[in-house]
């Protein structure tokens, strides 16, 4: 017992001495298919909180090593920026050539029970709560004073360790965390898209646009094909409309494959047929 408390006392004070303190999650989403494992980062500083994909930080570090512009997109569109403290979320999505902002305040409303268990040296205490058309439960850790968890989650008297929804479609679990002296800048890839700044939409406008562009995702191919230029997808040469709303229809049963929101209340409306 005693180990358990100075260890967990090192990592505390080691938490606090540190600029930006980053957790990495193993995530696993459900797909139409099979489901996809990835890291995400959650990075805390005394002013913001972040949440993105960990291929941004590999990307970024090539950069920084090479000189050169490595840019990727996000897999699980979960792109989160906050103030600290705060439950007023900015939610980034790129679309294609597109980068958009929403804003939203999600609040929580957690049930704490009394329900614990262990993970390493760690206690950790079951809350509950609903968000986004989703049951969620979470194992938090009071001993590491931190309001946040993944996406959006926060507001427990502890970080998050464990958070699933009860359709087990999403699952974060805590796998790593890193003490970064200064604080880290993501201008580069999360407030901005590689420069491109992003533009400021709601949800039906966010809607609209990714519905305008399911309904024909080679529009702009469709276009260059009849003013006879050149259509190269996936490598195939395209020399016909017939072979253009075939690949049309592959990308739309793509899209919907893998598609599953986080947030079901504000899912595209893709059709179903």
């Amino acid at each position: 017992m005693k180990k358990i408390i100075i260890l967990t006392f090192t990592l505390i004070i080691n938490l606090f001495s540190a600029q930006t303190n980053r957790f990495i999650y193993e995530m696993e989403m459900k797909l139409k298919d099979k489901p996809m494992k990835m890291n995400m980062v959650l990075d805390i500083d005394k002013d913001y909180t972040k949440f993105y994909d960990y291929d941004f930080l590999k990307n970024d570090s090539i950069s920084k090593k090479t000189g050169e512009n490595w840019q990727t997109n996000t897999q699980s569109d979960q792109l989160i920026l906050r103030k600290a403290n705060s439950n007023e979320n900015r939610a980034f999505h790129d679309n294609m050539f597109d980068y958009f902002v929403i804003d939203s305040k999600d609040e929580m409303n957690w049930k704490i029970e009394k329900e614990t268990k262990k993970n390493a040296e760690y206690s950790l205490q079951k809350a509950t709560t609903d968000f986004g058309g989703r049951k969620w439960t979470a194992w938090f850790c009071s001993a590491i004073p931190f309001h946040e968890g993944p996406y959006k989650f926060r507001g427990l008297p502890g970080l998050i360790f464990e958070l699933q929804d009860d359709k087990g479609d999403y699952n974060y679990t805590l796998s790593k965390s890193i003490n970064l002296p200064e604080t880290f800048v993501t201008t580069n890839f999360l407030e901005t898209h590689y420069g491109n700044q992003p533009v400021k939409v709601n949800l039906k406008q966010f809607q609209k646009v990714k519905l305008d562009y399911y309904s024909d995702p080679v529009a702009e191919m469709r276009n260059n094909l009849k003013t006879g230029g050149t259509v190269i997808i996936g490598g195939e040469k395209i020399t016909s409309q017939e072979q253009l709303d075939q690949k049309r229809k592959f990308i739309q049963e793509s899209i919907k494959n893998y598609y599953n929101p986080i947030e079901l209340d504000k899912a595209i409306p893709y059709p179903k047929n």
